[in-house]
């Protein structure tokens, strides 16, 4: 064999095996951690994701690389779930009511008014609840990196305004396919109705359901003021959604690599937390001037309807995690 030939197989060899060849660099090397979303490009939360995966991507010193899949490539809640405990995905963003099925202490954000401030939220978080839920997800194969504000949920029709628990008698609102929120729903007096979120806006617009409940910024980012005309402020549910990565794969990261990415997802929660804040100062505005009214209420008859609830599932929820919310509310 020709001597130069052969030095140049071997080196070519060299360069493949160090992931030099391909394209001049080294990216072959970095390790891939895909991120998975069900939202739509249009909603804030991808926002918040790419700017995550740009803290690491832009990182010079970094060789980890994150790709973000929205609107449900990857699969819905679920399937993003299953699929970073079979090793398919490594991060998802998925709410706290489609993690309760893997983790039942998230059902504690399916309680009816056991929040009812975002200070009581944050307080809940950073104390005994946080610390709960951080072990629950840890037992069920995941690492915590981020948690998203998503506001409060409230409910939104095509039919009448919603002033008092009377005025919700027969209407068919949508809810996640959750038992303790349809629970929750049927006790204020509306009909439960689940229906897969991509769904939704065509069945307000063909009038399989009359109306649904959605947080103001989510609410106006999926256009369904188009499809509805009332909006009230009922703030029955804090919706929370959280940030999570494959705890095999986080384990399998190099000190230096668990610090990066670590320290990206706080920096994303406190970029996310305050992007959100800042929009929900403007978005109600911006849901009148697209033809939505837009009512508040007194929560009080709301709030006394579905105390029961809060105790009633603590064999579900975890009365530990219970107790502790309870700590920090009004």
């Amino acid at each position: 064999m020709n001597r130069k030939f052969f030095f140049g197989v071997l080196l070519v060899m060299a360069l493949v095996a160090t992931g030099l060849f391909a394209n001049g660099s080294s990216e072959q090397s970095k390790v891939l951690l895909k991120f998975s979303d069900q939202v739509s490009e249009d909603n804030p939360h991808v926002q918040a994701d790419n700017y995550f995966a740009d803290l690491i991507n832009q990182n010079e010193s970094s060789d980890l690389e994150v790709q973000v899949f929205p609107n449900s490539q990857l699969g819905g809640a679920r399937e993003s779930l299953e699929g970073m405990q079979s090793g398919t995905i490594e991060i998802a963003k998925v709410s706290a009511a489609a993690l309760s099925s893997f983790c039942p202490e998230f059902s504690i954000f399916s309680l009816p008014y056991v929040f009812v401030s975002k200070d009581e939220v944050k307080a809940a978080l950073e104390g005994e609840v946080g610390e709960i839920l951080q072990s629950s997800l840890n037992d069920a194969g995941f690492e915590l990196l981020a948690y998203y504000d998503t506001g409060f949920r409230s409910i939104f029709n095509g039919k009448r305004p919603i002033e008092s628990l009377e005025d919700l008698s027969g209407l068919k609102i949508r809810v996640m396919n959750d038992p303790i929120m349809i629970e929750a729903i049927n006790t204020l007096g509306a009909l439960a109705t689940p229906i897969a979120y991509s769904e939704l806006y065509s069945a307000l617009k063909q009038g399989v359901v009359d109306g649904a409940e959605q947080p103001p910024v989510a609410l106006f980012a999926q256009k369904f003021y188009e499809v509805s005309d009332y909006y009230s402020m009922t703030n029955h549910f804090y919706d929370l959604n959280v940030v999570i990565i494959s705890k095999p794969v986080f384990d399998s990261l190099t000190d230096d690599q668990k610090k990066t990415v670590k320290a990206a997802a706080q920096e994303t929660q406190k970029y996310e937390w305050e992007l959100w804040n800042e929009l929900e100062e403007s978005v109600l505005g911006d849901l009148t001037a697209e033809g939505m009214k837009i009512n508040d209420l007194d929560l009080s008859d709301f709030r006394m309807a579905v105390k029961d609830i809060i105790y009633e599932n603590a064999d579900l929820v975890g009365k530990e995690i219970i107790d502790a919310a309870m700590k920090v509310t009004q």
